[in-house]
């Protein structure tokens, strides 16, 4: 578990963070060639959207597992131990329940979108969905390490 664990960390918190860093860095080089040369590199848009779609996507399973994904801790914290057990049990399976159904409505998407293209890269466009269905399955897989170590926590 501990090197599932290790990879979802870096799939989750340090590809987010490369892509970010790539990110700014083409949007800036876009600006300063707009400004100073008066020409607009063609296919920094289209490349500023994947990027920042990937690092949200994939943020979010990083967001998941240092238990940031939600604001739920200022409520159950506030819990007794027995309730606030049980009302992170109700959370973890929410959270489960909503990223099924993303990935779902993703791969409706990727259906639907799959003979679509960006105009100036030319890559297809159900790659940003793509993208979703991954994070959304980090998100479950972090959330399912999580509730056995809390579960292995709780039994011992």
């Amino acid at each position: 578990m501990k090197v599932l664990r290790t990879i979802l960390e870096f799939v989750g918190v340090t590809v987010p963070a490369l892509l970010l860093a790539a990110l700014v860095t083409i949007v800036m080089a876009d600006v300063v060639a707009r400004n100073f040369f008066a020409m607009s590199i063609m296919w920094a848009q289209e490349l500023a959207v994947i990027l920042m779609a990937a690092a949200v996507w994939f943020g979010l399973s990083g967001a998941a597992m240092h238990g940031q994904l939600f604001g739920i801790s200022l409520f159950v914290d506030r819990l007794p131990a027995r309730l606030a057990i049980l009302a992170r049990l109700v959370a973890d399976l929410l959270v489960l329940l909503i990223a099924s159904q993303v990935i779902r409505a993703a791969f409706a998407q990727i259906t639907t979108a799959r003979f679509t293209t960006f105009l100036v890269l030319g890559w297809p466009k159900w790659i940003v969905a793509a993208m979703l269905a991954t994070g959304m399955m980090l998100v479950i897989v972090g959330r399912l390490l999580d509730m056995a170590e809390s579960f292995r926590k709780v039994r011992s």
